[in-house]
């Protein structure tokens, strides 16, 4: 449950939009993930770290054409899945903890935002462009055409939606020093 449910599902084909407003859609991503995270407890998972959803709303594919403005309502819609399954994942550590159980939620999406924002002083150039492109297409479809830019540790972003190898560290150590005392 997550970002594709989100950009894919929700916003980019519009299916979901006329089942569900959006905070009904958030709720229903929300006890899909909580229901899942109860059966892998159920059948032994003790230690389950969730990661909350990234600022989808600023990756290339996402932003309206041309902007360089991150799209505020799929961040916002992002955010309010992160606030609620945050609460959901305190309700079962409060409920499971009988059973030496511990989950932990991991926060992604302010992480990744300061990355975004503070760009230079992380040694990226680039936050807007994909390295291997910024459409939908590129990430899906073509990125298997084209060849990996030479300058990759620029950009934030590989294609239209994951983030590079020096991101994803940069980002996954800060969680890391964050979550220390949930991981042991």
């Amino acid at each position: 449950m997550g970002a594709n449910d989100i950009a894919n599902n929700y916003f980019s084909i519009p299916l979901r939009r006329h089942q569900y407003d959006l905070p009904s859609y958030v709720k229903f991503l929300i006890s899909s993930a909580v229901n899942f995270t109860m059966e892998l407890n159920d059948i032994g998972a003790k230690r389950i770290g969730f990661f909350g959803i990234p600022p989808i709303g600023c990756c290339p594919s996402q932003r309206k054409h041309g902007s360089r403005e991150c799209d505020t309502l799929q961040n916002q819609a992002a955010e309010l899945f992160n606030s609620g399954i945050e609460k959901e994942i305190e309700r079962l550590n409060a409920e499971r903890n009988v059973h030496d159980s511990r989950f932990a939620y991991l926060d992604i999406y302010y992480n990744l935002l300061d990355l975004i924002q503070q760009h230079d002083f992380y040694g990226f150039q680039e936050v807007t462009e994909g390295c291997c492109g910024s459409n939908v297409l590129n990430a899906a479809i073509f990125i298997q055409y084209h060849p990996a830019c030479p300058n990759a540790y620029d950009y934030i972003f590989w294609d239209s939606f994951h983030c590079t190898e020096k991101a994803y560290n940069i980002v996954i150590d800060e969680i890391f020093h964050q979550n220390l005392h949930y991981l042991m």
